[in-house]
């Protein structure tokens, strides 16, 4: 890590950097583990150089998580241009699936029972966020099914076209999906504060619980869009849903319709970022609802 970093860490934390390691997983940053001569760890992330620097609103998302909720998350350690420093969360990795992913249904189901301010509907966040390194459209709503139409699928869908990783057929038969989803989705759901990017390697298990959640894209939403994202990527045992079911009851129709078009977004992010396979599974979707 270049000395002006080093310089700013230990200014800032009062304690000097001593040794530093490159950690695993950072597809948008280089992310290092720090040791500080008080016998601490702490963990820096900087946005690559191909990369948006997100580490101003990461650092506010983190915030808004531990202010708002009880769910376990970095705590945000200083944060400047072009860097983001964080505590270090020691954790093992999952050694019991079962226990992990009930306390994980735990974590998210009293994560879900946070709502936003005020009595009318509220769909959206203050700020735009960012889900990895793209841009994610924030700006509040009242009805949901127009705020995941417009500011979710039809957005990365039209991120998707400008990049050239969907055709204009394509984008024809999302327009159409879209213009559907008042058939589908409830227009005011309860509005639950989502982590937003929901997936086994955002969670830090340590043995069989989850030591700590990173990396969020949060907005306030329907409570299936991080059930649906965190069963379509996997890691977590099938008794996941079950546990949160019995915690928080899931209103009939996800498994069979809802599911689905919620892991529309997860898999544009990913045509988006990736292209190749994610296209043909986005082709499904739409066929099964006639687009």
């Amino acid at each position: 890590m270049a000395a002006p970093f080093i310089e700013k860490i230990s200014a800032t934390l009062g304690a000097r950097v001593v040794a530093s390691r490159a950690l695993p997983g950072g597809d948008i940053a280089d992310v290092s583990l720090l040791r500080l001569d008080n016998h601490t760890e702490v963990v820096a992330k900087r946005p690559r150089a191909d990369q948006p620097d997100t580490t101003a609103v990461e650092a506010k998302m983190l915030v808004h998580l531990a202010k708002k909720s009880a769910l376990p998350v970095p705590k945000v350690l200083l944060q400047a241009k072009g860097i983001l420093v964080i505590s270090y969360i020691p954790h093992r990795g999952m050694q019991d699936t079962d226990a992990a992913s009930m306390d994980v249904a735990e974590h998210i189901s009293a994560l879900h029972r946070v709502r936003p301010k005020g009595s009318r509907p509220y769909y959206g966040h203050d700020i735009d966020t960012f889900i990895g390194p793209l841009p994610q459209i924030n700006k509040p709503a009242s009805n949901w099914c127009e705020f995941f139409a417009e500011n979710r699928v039809m957005a990365m869908a039209q991120s998707c076209a400008n990049t050239h990783k969907i055709d204009v057929s394509l984008m024809t038969r999302i327009e159409t999906f879209s213009s559907k989803l008042p058939n589908y989705l409830p227009k005011l759901p309860k509005s639950s504060l989502l982590h937003g990017d929901l997936w086994n390697g955002n969670m830090l298990i340590d043995g069989d619980k989850a030591a700590a959640f990173i990396d969020p894209a949060i907005s306030y939403g329907h409570a299936e869009m991080d059930l649906a994202f965190a069963e379509m990527m996997g890691g977590l045992s099938p008794n996941f849903l079950e546990n949160y079911h019995d915690l928080s009851p899931i209103e009939p129709g996800y498994r069979e319709e809802r599911r689905a078009i919620y892991q529309l977004w997860p898999l544009l992010v990913h045509v988006r970022l990736f292209g190749g396979g994610y296209v043909s599974q986005v082709e499904a979707i739409l066929a099964r609802f006639g687009c």
